[in-house]
Parts: C-alpha cells; structure tokens; sequence
C-alpha cells in the first residue's frame, strides 16, 4: 500500500460526527457504532461488507480482530489483527490491540515486543505504558514494569487504577512503604473506587494488620450486610495469599453478619480445605447449597474435594449434578472426565471429555488430558494430528497444562521445562511468604537432616526402589526423616519404610503451609521431593521453601521448571551437562545410574510353565510390561513388524483394562497381525511377577517415555531389555539402567536400530544366550543393584549440596565422582589406579582399522597432571589416512580429573590486554564474511575471544568444561553454560548460529568428525566457524621434534594432533568451504583456519 493510501486508510478509520457523503466513512461509522453498542454479531457483519468492497481495508480487520476476541475466538482475533498490521503497519492501535490479546494468552515476549512497537509509533499514549507493565508483571519482569507504570503516570498522573497496578507490584515486591504512599495517592483522588478499596484490604492483610482491618470495618458501616461483604473481601485476599486460617476467620464474621448468603459459606469453604479441615469444609458446602441449591459451580467445588479425599464415587455424584444444572458448564464436565479416567472408568470418561471439548474447544488442558486418556485406552483414532496441533499451540500459549502429560508425547526437554513453569505459576504462592532463613539447621560437625516428602510410602514402585537405600545410611552422618501423604496401605513395605526413617511424620490432613512450616521448624537441611508433578503431587509445599537446599529426586522424570527446587538428581546418560539449559534445577550427576534398586526384592520359586501364562512352549516371545500410555502407534507398529518377520512369535503385555485390550487387537489387525499373538497378561503378587520374566526372550521398551521400574525389574530377573535412546530424561532412564550394567549393545540409537537389533537378536539366540549369561554374572556386582555404593555416592552428593551452602556459594551443577585409590596405595610397578582411556577400535577420522602405535610420550610433567593418571599416553597412526590420535579418549572420571583444575592461563581476563589484540585480529577477519549474529565459543577458557566478539556486536554463549570458568562467565554478565567440545553433538540447536569459535578444541574431541557434523547442523547457512589447533606440517613442529622438546605430544588435554590437509578434507567432507588460512598468534605451530558453511 503507498503512503497515500495509507494516509486515506487512516481517516476513514475515523468516526467523524459530521454526515459524509463518502460510503466507506458512512458504512465504517455504521459498524464502530455497532460495535460499541454490544452487536457483535451484526458489527461483525457490517465490517464484512466493508470488507467485500474493500479488501484491504486495515481498520475493519483490526475491529473483526476485536470482535473475534470479546466472543473468544482467540485464534481469528490474532489473524484478523496481524491481517491488518500487514496492511497498515504504522497503526499503534493494531500493535496495542495485538499485545492485548497475545497478553491473554500468555505469550508474553511477543505481546511485550508488540506493546513496545505501539510505544514506538505513540511514546505518549499513557495506556499503552499501562498495557506493558501488566505485561511485564505477568512475565516477572518487576523492575521494568514499575517503569512502564512510572512513564504512564508522567504523562497522566491522575490515574487511581494505574496506581493500584504499581502499588500492587512494589507491594509484591516487599517495598510496602511506597506502595503505601501509591495507595494514598489512589485514595485522594478515588476513594469508593472498587479497586481502591481492594488494594486497601491486600495492604492491610499482606502487612499483617488484621486489627486495623477489623478497626476500618468498624468505621465504615454498622450495616451487617456491607460488614460481611467487607469481612468477605479481606478472606478473599487472605485466601489469595494461602494465609487460610486467617481467612477462615474473617469469613466466620463474614457469615455471622449475613448468614443467609450463599457465597459467603462457599468462601468459608474454601478457606477451611486450605486448612486441611476437609470435613467441616464439606460442612460450610452443604450449607451454600442449601441456600443456593442450583449452583452448578457449588456442586463442582464439592466434587473436587471430594476426588481430593480420594472419594471418587462421591465426586462423580457431584459433577453429574453440576452437569445436569448446567449442561454447558466446561469445569463440570472438565472434572467429571478427570474423576472417571482416575476411577479406570474409561468408556465414562472419554464421553465426558467429549462433551468438556465441545464446551471449550480452545483449552488445551481439557484437550491434553483427553489424549492422556486415549493413550490409556490405547484408542489412536486421529491422536498423532490431535498430538501434534496441541503440542504446537502449547507452545505458542505456554498454558498451564499438567507437565507430566507431556512426558509421553513426542516432546522436547525445552517443552517440558516450560510446562513446568507455566503450571508453577498457578500455584499462587507470593515469593514473600517463603521462608528466608534457616535458624534450626544442622550446625557443621553435627548430622545432616535429610526429609523425604512423598505420598508413596506403601507399597509403590518409588518405595520399593529406595527402601534398601535409606536402610543403609550413614545415621553418624545424617538424620532421615519421612514426610508422608500417603494413605496407609496395612503392606509390609509401608512398615518397612516406615522403620527405615529416623522419624516418620505424618502430614496428609495438614495444609500445604502448615506442613512447610512444620519442615522449617524441624531444620531439615535438604528436602527432598519424591512426587514432583505426578499424581498426589504436593509441590506446593516446596513452594514455601522450607529447606534451604530442595531436591528433585526419582518420583518425577523432567525438570519441575520452577526456582524453588536447587537440584535435580540424575546422571551421565539420562542429564548429561549439555542439557543444563534446559533444567531449571541445577543438574548432579550419580556415577552410573540415578536409580536406587532394592536387592531385597524377592523371586517367586515356582513351578509354573509358559502353557500357564497362555504362551506358546516353543515361540520366540517379546514382552512390554510398560503403562499402556507409554505405548504409542510408532512403537506398536514395530513391534508388529517384528511379530509379521519372526514366525510364531508373540508379544506378551502386562495390560488388565479390557478397552485398551480390544483396542489393542483391533490395531493389530489393521496391521495384519493375527491378534491372538497378543498375549495379555493379568497382575501378579511382584514376586510371581518378577518370576514369570523368565518365560520371556526381549523385554521391548517404549518410546519417547521408557520403562523405569518396569526395566529394572526385567533386568534384576535376568530379562535382556532393548531400548532407544531418547531426547528427554523420561526417554533415556532405560539407557542408563543398561549403561551401569554394561550393556551398551542394547541401547539402539533411535527406533529404526531398535528394530534392526530385535531382530538379529530374535534370530541369534546363541547371542541372546550370552546376554543372558552376562546379565546373570554381572547383576549382583554392577552398579545398578549394589545398594550399599549407590548410598555413598548419593549422600557424597548431599554433603556437596551442604558444602556449597555453607561456603556461600549458590546452587551449581555437579559430577559426584566415586572414591577411588591413590597412586601411593600400590606399589611402582602396579597398574595406573584408574582406567583413564575408552580405547579406539579404528580411526576416529576415516574409521581405518590399521592403527598401529607410533609414539610414547609421558605426561606426568604435565601441570595438571594427577597421580591417579597414567603417566604416559601412547599415540597411533592410521595408516588409510595418517592421522594422529591418542589410544583411546577420556572416560568420565579420568575427565573430572583431568579438568579440577586449571592452567594461569586458562583463567577468565587472563593477560587480557596483550589476548585481546590478537584476538581483535581473529574477530576482523570473521566479520569480513558474517558481521552480526549469534556466536557460540567452544572451550571459551580464558575469554579473550568472548570479550572481543561482544565489542563488535555479536550475541555472545560461551560453554566451557569447566564449571569454575561458567560461573566466572555468568557474573560478568555473559551467557554460559557447562559443556565441551567432547559432548557438543548433545547441544540442542538447529540452524541458529552466524558463528562458532572452536579455538584449540578439535583436539580435546573424542570424534572430531562427529564434532564438526554437531557443528554443521548448530549453523546458519552462510555461517563461519573459526579453528585453531597446531599444524604438524610446520617447520616449527619439525624442529621441535628433532630436538625432543615437542609439548603437543604430551598436551594431557589432548586426543588429536593435525595436520593442514587433514582438517581443510574433514571441514569439506562435513559441508564447510575453508575461506581463509593463518598462522596463530598465540602459540608454536598453531593455524588458524575460517571456513564458510555451504
């Protein structure tokens, strides 16, 4: 559109008040008056013709936009309003208009970036500041809120409710004394102004003065119905801020004004179940629903806290008769599906997620919980594009929806971790009303107290994974204590855990404050959760932060997104260091597994047969005793195929549900499988049923969500288990069961080896039977199943948590590494006392397998050289392609050694005027082909390059391997993360980098070739990356060798050693074009080489 258009575009948008011949004005006023008065439907249609005649007519879009968004058609409304920018761009209306409705559906960053276009076209419309500091409220961002506010109230300082708005933020912000001052200033101008008086009530409530509450009721009315209304309000802000008994007061005086309103009972109702007093908050339901008793709403708060008490029958009497009351109330059908999927009332359930998505069919919550739901029932009609659509407009939104239903869906890590924090937001709990010391504490020398919070202390898979390890701790060292939730069972494991506590407090009928304030009394060091986000969860009492040190532990495979939990316990397989940023929990690192195993478990004796379980004497049988949902149409169709190409097989599932049974076979049919090869399986004692694996040849896992529990169990039963590895914690604990046991040829590298190897192994049984062997030989003595090693690596790690507190230094990632002997406890001609290499089998280049040993060279003179290290490492060469390589790389304990510390000239700001010179020269050169972007530096080390990098513009993330250098990174305000070139395959991004500097690193990485294709996929088409490494072509490199003074032979860090052509003929073999040679600056032999990704 040209500018005179455009101009004409803009005053026809306007409503002038003299009559106009022009019809586009007439007809446009026309349908703005409509607007206003209420008529969407018939505004909408005005706009429309508008429309029809003038297609490109910006302000009727934007008000169809409008429209779209008052009827809740969120999604016509964002395409109408963006239709209009593209006509009409310069409209700060449209931009506010859009920052408004993306606000609603909280995609904050573009509703913020939207808010600040508008600003950008009109810096003095006070409402568009207003607009963007709620935005930026809603998105924590406190500081630049109160500015936004600020700016609106210089430009119209009389504004009460944007006063409020500011006020409110300050007073969340613990600066009450200027929220006080706002508040006088709102009073002044707009004292019976509705949210005036609110803020009133939340600064008497927040700050504690519940007197001068009680004295402002008092002067304000003798009338006990304005009385009860007021007492009603400040309940509420009471009950907003989880402060329930307080509230269940004022609600009390509140009713005993106005006893006949019913809302004041459902209040009161509310603030008891707060307070954990479930039966006189039924009670206070009852009597509001006397009063009101066609309060469809009323009959669904009752049936939630009926569910809540684990009454089902009573909750699905409750949402039936809301539903009755109400046929279109969404909540009611919403937690009539919820209660009938939770009481395996399927068929039930699915009719009434139906009706809740007919209600509201943009609610991504209802509509996740529904495929939750069909994945239980295994019912697969149309879930792969219902999956797929709400995974991508979760995105887009960010919604609330219950992280753990996105655990067995095609997910990313990155989508996990912020479901986890959209679903934290919801918990409502002020930052101001956590706690903030710690009194009661262990002192240093004394124990250290470790709570267990769980509502699984029975008999559950959690329980029965961990029981042998508290059994086993050090109580010199700590002090256990359980907190429980969980109804008791009358099993031997309840009892048992029980005893395994120092004391074991029960907290099912306390409120979620009161029990937080019960663990800080009890000074318990570390807390550690043990439900996170799945069912019965309580994550709420973490909220308060009770402990000064919290734990995600075993219970919840993901990331809980939130920042009150310090640490997540995993390992080197299911969190590696390179997925850190995708945890907002700090990632520490078990040896070997972070599964605790009970090798109390027992093994029925029996003299049961195969005919007794329904399966063939004779047949190759696969099993899968994994949750239904976990089962999804890719993993089934494979395991099809494997029936279809390996004759009279069976595949043997633990599945009771009869619907999901059915379904089952109908799918295998559709598959043209014979359903009878199906052999469903019902439940057994755990002994029988860890007795019956036997019967079994391959334990097939599930994809992208493994069996945990599950592949344990086949595995303590001898059972092979053959997984993929997966993207997601959920997706690669059965890697990481085989990893500690050394099974490394069962962990397939995505689901089409996964096929591939079950069938070699269906066919070799020979090598299944040597698994089998190996598996029985190694179960007792592996890290998996030995308790008693897995105990001291896991309070090793609690005494490092506890360490770091008390030095002063914030929650960080960490590797616990295992005790290991010392150099002196052998004599000189023993081995090395550790295993420092994972040898090579062929070239780590060209995959040549002729590598013979050239050199020796001793490292023990290295500075960071430790004795636990061999002292010297021997080089090959390949004869295909005359590389050089170290025999073999690092294993992960050698590696934690090798980087504790670090070279002077390794520090960050090292000899920084003298680098940052030669690295300028680098930057120059880079700039001449990509001149602005993001820049990832590998092994960033001292800095240098970093620092420079960022003085010509570019967005600088640096990862290092060594935490220390992260951490120094990170307070100097750049962006970091622990990792090396050794995991860069690991990192988790496509196409998004203009630069990557890999300066000295493609010697550290175990496949360099490997490392480069990592790299290749990290870059922008048209992106550099930047090497550097010694040259083994130089003169230089020559003469050091004839002298025997050479350093990079004996580089400790170091696997590889190159020359010109070789890296020029890797960077070409991976995509690249080298477009410029150096020679480096900055030590012997060194090139440096640029090279352009095509």
């Amino acid at each position: 559109m040209g500018r005179k258009q455009r101009r004409h575009t803009q005053a026809t948008s306007r409503t002038p008040n003299v009559v106009s011949s022009d019809p586009l004005v007439r007809d446009f006023r026309e349908a703005v008056q409509l607007l206003r008065d209420g008529k969407f439907e018939q505004s909408a249609e005005a706009h429309k013709r508008i429309l029809a005649r003038f297609p490109a007519h910006a302000p009727s879009l934007l008000n169809l936009g409008l429209i779209a968004f008052k009827t809740n058609a969120t999604s016509d409304a964002l395409d109408c309003i963006r239709r209009s920018l593209e006509i009409d761009p310069d409209s700060r209306e449209g931009w506010l208009n859009l920052a408004i409705v993306l606000g609603e559906q909280r995609q904050l960053d573009e509703a913020i970036a939207a808010c600040r276009q508008s600003l950008a076209l009109g810096p003095d419309d006070a409402k568009a500041h207003v607009v963007l500091g709620s935005l930026l409220n809603a998105a924590k961002n406190t500081t630049d809120a109160v500015a936004a506010f600020e700016a609106a109230l210089s430009l119209k300082p009389d504004q009460p409710s944007v006063l409020v708005k500011m006020g409110k933020v300050l007073l969340r912000s613990g600066r009450t004394a200027e929220a006080m001052a706002l508040y006088a200033r709102a009073r002044s101008l707009a004292p019976e102004l509705a949210d005036v008086r609110d803020f009133e009530r939340q600064i008497l409530t927040e700050t504690g003065n519940l007197g001068d509450a009680e004295a402002m009721v008092a002067a304000q009315t003798q009338d006990p119905v304005e009385r009860a209304r007021l007492y009603d309000g400040f309940g509420n802000g009471l009950l907003k801020q989880r402060r329930f008994g307080e509230a269940v007061a004022f609600q009390q005086r509140a009713i005993a004004c106005d006893p006949n309103r019913a809302e004041l009972y459902f209040n009161l109702a509310a603030a008891l179940e707060g307070a954990g007093q479930q039966r006189d908050a039924i009670a206070a339901y009852q009597s509001a629903l006397a009063i009101e008793p066609e309060r469809a709403d009323g009959y669904v708060k009752v049936g939630i806290l009926l569910r809540r008490m684990h009454l089902n029958d009573g909750a699905i009497t409750a949402f039936r008769e809301a539903v009755r009351l109400d046929p279109k109330l969404v909540d009611a059908h919403y937690n009539l599906a919820v209660t009938l999927k939770i009481a395996n009332r399927a068929e039930e359930a699915t009719a009434a997620f139906d009706h809740a998505v007919e209600c509201a069919p943009q609610s991504l919550v209802i509509r996740f919980e529904r495929i939750h739901l069909k994945r239980v029932a295994c019912d697969w009609a149309g879930i792969e594009d219902e999956e797929e659509h709400c995974i991508a407009m979760r995105r887009k939104r960010q919604a609330p929806v219950a992280p753990f239903l996105l655990l067995p869906l095609d997910t990313s890590r990155a989508d996990q971790l912020s479901a986890g924090k959209a679903f934290t937001d919801i918990l409502g709990i002020p930052e101001t009303r956590r706690f903030t010391t710690y009194p009661n504490c262990s002192k240093p020398g004394a124990r250290i107290r470790i709570g267990y919070l769980s509502a699984d202390f029975c008999s559950h898979a959690t329980t029965i994974l961990l029981a042998e390890v508290l059994e086993k701790a050090d109580r010199n060292r700590f002090e256990l204590v359980g907190y429980c939730f969980s109804r008791d069972d009358k099993s031997a494991m309840r009892d048992r855990v029980k005893a395994a506590f120092d004391r074991f407090v029960e907290i099912r009928t306390m409120s979620d404050e009161d029990a937080a304030k019960l663990i800080h009394e009890d000074g318990i060091d570390i807390l550690v959760d043990l439900k996170g986000y799945t069912q019965d969860g309580r994550s709420a009492i973490l909220a308060y932060k009770p402990a000064p040190i919290q734990v995600n532990y075993l219970g919840y495979p993901g990331s809980m997104g939130c920042d009150f939990i310090d640490y997540i316990l995993g390992d080197p397989v299911v969190t590696p260091m390179a997925h850190q940023a995708d945890y907002s929990e700090r990632i520490v690192q078990l040896p070997h597994c972070y599964q605790p195993n009970d090798r109390q478990r027992q093994i029925a004796e029996t003299s049961c047969t195969r005919a007794d379980h329904g399966l063939p004497q004779d047949a190759f049988v696969f099993c899968s005793f994994n949750n239904n949902y976990k089962i999804t149409p890719e993993i089934f169709g494979v395991w099809m195929r494997l029936l279809d190409r390996v004759p009279g097989s069976v595949l043997w599932t633990l599945i009771k549900n009869p619907v999901c049974r059915e379904n089952l076979r109908r799918e295998a049919v559709v598959r043209g499988i014979d359903p009878a090869r199906i052999v469903f399986a019902d439940p057994l004692p755990n002994a029988e049923h860890l007795a019956r694996h036997r019967f079994a040849d391959l334990f097939l896992d599930t994809a992208p969500c493994n069996a945990h529990t599950t592949a344990s169990d086949a595995l303590w039963a001898g059972l092979p288990v053959l997984t993929s590895l997966g993207e997601t914690f959920a997706g690669r604990v059965a890697a990481s069961l085989l990893s500690a046991m050394e099974l490394d040829e069962l962990i397939a590298r995505d689901v089409h080896d996964y096929e591939r190897i079950a069938l070699q192994l269906a066919g070799d049984r020979g090598r299944l039977d040597t698994i089998r062997r190996k598996i029985a030989a190694v179960r007792d003595t592996s890290p998996l199943f030995d308790s008693t090693r897995y105990t001291k690596n896991l309070e090793r790690s609690y005494e490092t948590m506890v360490d770091i507190m008390r030095n002063g230094e914030a929650p960080r990632p960490f590797t616990v590494a295992e005790d290991v002997p010392t150099i002196s406890s052998f004599t000189r001609v023993a081995p090395p006392t550790l295993e420092a290499h994972v040898a090579y089998d062929a070239c780590p280049v060209c995959d040549g397998v002729d590598i013979p040993y050239q050199i020796e060279a001793k490292i023990s003179d290295h500075p960071l050289y430790k004795a636990e290290l061999p002292p010297t490492v021997k080089w090959r060469a390949c004869e295909a392609c005359g590389h050089f390589f170290t025999e073999g790389y690092f294993t992960p304990e050698a590696r934690e050694i090798v980087v504790s510390s670090i070279l002077p000239e390794q520090e960050v700001g090292n000899d920084a005027g003298r680098r940052r010179k030669i690295s300028g020269r680098i930057v120059e050169r880079v700039a001449r082909h990509v001149s602005d972007g993001e820049w990832l530096d590998v092994g960033t080390g001292n800095g240098s390059l970093l620092f420079t990098a960022a003085e010509w513009g570019y967005d600088l993330l640096g990862v290092d391997r060594r935490i220390d250098t992260v951490e120094r990174l990170l307070k100097l305000g750049f962006k970091a993360f622990w990792n090396d070139i050794e995991s860069i395959e690991d990192v988790d991004a496509v196409d998004r980098f203009s630069v990557v500097s890999i300066a000295g690193g493609l010697t550290r990485a175990p496949f360099p070739k490997r490392a480069l294709a990592a790299v290749h996929g990290m870059m922008r088409k048209g992106g550099v990356l930047f090497i550097s490494a010694p040259n083994m072509d130089t003169i230089e490199w020559r003469i050091l060798d004839a002298l025997g003074t050479n350093p990079y032979w004996g580089a400790l860090e170091n696997h590889h050693n190159f020359t010109r052509t070789r890296i020029v003929s890797m960077l070409e073999a991976q995509g690249f074009k080298v477009a410029e040679y150096a020679v480096g600056e900055d030590a012997p032999s060194v090139m440096e080489i640029i090279a352009i990704k095509v």
